[in-house]
C-alpha cells in the first residue's frame, strides 16, 4: 500500500523524492527510494529492500544501486518539472531496468486533501534481473 500523507518530514536540504515498488515476474519484489536534494545531489541516506522470491530479504544502501533519470516532464500548471523515467541498477547483481511510464501527465493534485502536489503513477518495467551475485 502507498499512500502520501505529506511532505513535511523533509529536512531543509531535500525537495522531493524518487520512490520504486517493483514486483518483477520471478516473485521478488524491489523497494528503493531516493531523497533529492535542493542542489541536486541524493542524500546518503537513501536505500531500499530487496525482497527475492524465497522471502528472503537484503537491505540496500545508496552504494548497492544506481538510479539514472532518462526522461522529465514538465507540468503545465505549476513549476515542477518531475522525474518520470528512470534506468535502475543493482551492479552486484549485474541486473538493470527501465521504468517507463504509461503516459506522462501523472500529476496528483491534492489540493483538498494533503495539499502535496506530485508525479506518481502507473508504470512498465522491462529489462534484467539476475537472482544470483
Amino acid at each position: 500500500m502507498d499512500h502520501e500523507f505529506g511532505s513535511n518530514q523533509l529536512g531543509e536540504d531535500q525537495v522531493g523524492w524518487d520512490w520504486f515498488s517493483i514486483q518483477l515476474d520471478n516473485d521478488t519484489e524491489l523497494m528503493l527510494y531516493l531523497m533529492r536534494r535542493k542542489d541536486g545531489s541524493v542524500d546518503p541516506y537513501s536505500s531500499g529492500t530487496l525482497v527475492n522470491a524465497d522471502g528472503t530479504s537484503k537491505h540496500l544502501d545508496l552504494k548497492d544501486y544506481r538510479v539514472e533519470v532518462m526522461d522529465r516532464w514538465k507540468s503545465p500548471g505549476a513549476a515542477p518539472n518531475y522525474p518520470m523515467k528512470w534506468k535502475v541498477m543493482i551492479p552486484r547483481r549485474t541486473s538493470s531496468w527501465k521504468s517507463v511510464p504509461a503516459f506522462p501527465e501523472q500529476e496528483l493534485i491534492t489540493n483538498r486533501s494533503t495539499r502535496v502536489t506530485y508525479w506518481e503513477g502507473a508504470v512498465g518495467i522491462a529489462g534484467e534481473f539476475r537472482t544470483n551475485p
